[in-house]
């Protein structure tokens, strides 16, 4: 039986506004993780510095607390926009979805739009420098690497300004004009996105291809292994964009759970790189040197198999230490000749 007190609205309208307060309700459950990652990295940079690395984890410092505050800025205005549009104005024609079409350029929501759009371009910002950092002394040229990501980072920053100006701007050129910027700024920001996670991705497969083929399976594995991969890769959001720009396409009302959402799950992406750099696993320009010289510490050869009598044992062992020496050494030129080949 149908209750009588359910709005005079459409079904897609009810199904906006659900979807549009459970995104709300995601956001601050993702804002609550935010939380604490920030504070885990703030600890672990913040103990780690000292005079001689100050000028590597103190940009560090400033970027996560920047990020952090701007989300917090974001998660406030968020919170408070969905209680005007449901408790205090919850008598607007049309409901809180129209609310939401008509007062987007009240100052609350300019607050929350200004500080997503900051805290995106800084997170799509901190996955292209893990990208250059990745790639550097790649076989292949950096700028190469390099340049279509920064070029798309580039039109991104361009589409999100006008983004802004759309949607906090009363300008007759943004009110006469037909261009949504907010598909374009999206799609390129998803897009960026998708793609560094995707070079990311084959340049540590193909790291732990040459690496385990040369050294072993074992070497390495804190940069290569499954988990590695997720979060230098920024994965995470990079999936979550993916179900969020699919179901927008198609106009699904569902799209506003994820849009809500979206900002807080891309510093989720984002606070899970500092936190390995952090820690000294993330990706960095001596990773090689750091596998090889672990390498290098282990006995390559066991001789376990070779029997001793008690009429030639002394042959015996001087055979076996001979057999070792040369193998050390083989292994020894094997590995200098192969860092080269792995990188």
């Amino acid at each position: 039986m149908t209750s009588s007190w359910t709005p005079d609205e459409s079904s897609k309208t009810l199904l906006a506004e659900k979807g549009w307060l459970q995104g709300t309700v995601v956001s601050a459950v993702a804002y609550g993780i935010n939380v604490a990652l920030y504070f885990m990295c703030f600890h672990l940079l913040f103990r780690q510095m000292n005079r001689t690395n100050y000028k590597k984890h103190l940009p560090l410092l400033v970027y996560i607390t920047t990020t952090f505050i701007l989300s917090t800025l974001f998660m406030a205005a968020l919170a408070d926009f969905t209680q005007l549009a449901f408790i205090q104005d919850r008598n607007y024609p049309g409901g809180p979805n129209a609310f939401e079409n008509d007062m987007f350029a009240i100052p609350v929501d300019n607050l929350g739009n200004v500080s997503g759009l900051v805290t995106m371009l800084l997170s799509d910002g901190l996955v292209v420098w893990r990208c250059m950092v990745i790639y550097r002394g790649c076989r292949v040229p950096l700028w190469i690497v390099m340049l279509f990501p920064s070029l798309m980072f580039a039109a991104s920053v361009a589409m999100g300004i006008m983004w802004l100006l759309q949607v906090t701007s009363t300008s007759p050129y943004f009110s006469s004009t037909n261009i949504n910027y907010t598909v374009p700024y999206l799609s390129l920001s998803l897009a960026l996105n998708i793609i560094i996670t995707i070079v990311i991705v084959l340049r540590l497969l193909t790291y732990r291809y040459r690496i385990s083929k040369v050294l072993g399976s074992s070497y390495g594995t804190q940069y290569t292994s499954i988990a590695a991969m997720i979060i230098e890769s920024a994965a995470l959001y990079s999936v979550f964009s993916v179900a969020f720009l699919t179901l927008f396409l198609l106009n699904n009302p569902i799209s506003e759970t994820f849009i809500e959402s979206l900002t807080q799950v891309q510093i989720i992406a984002m606070l899970l790189i500092v936190f390995r750099v952090a820690q000294g696993k993330g990706w960095s320009q001596d990773t090689m040197s750091k596998a090889m010289t672990s390498k290098r510490s282990v006995q390559p050869v066991r001789v376990g198999d070779l029997r001793s009598s008690s009429r030639d044992h002394s042959k015996t062992f001087a055979n076996s230490n001979n057999i070792a020496i040369g193998m050390h050494q083989t292994y020894k030129f094997s590995d200098r000749d192969s860092a080269e080949a792995v990188v």
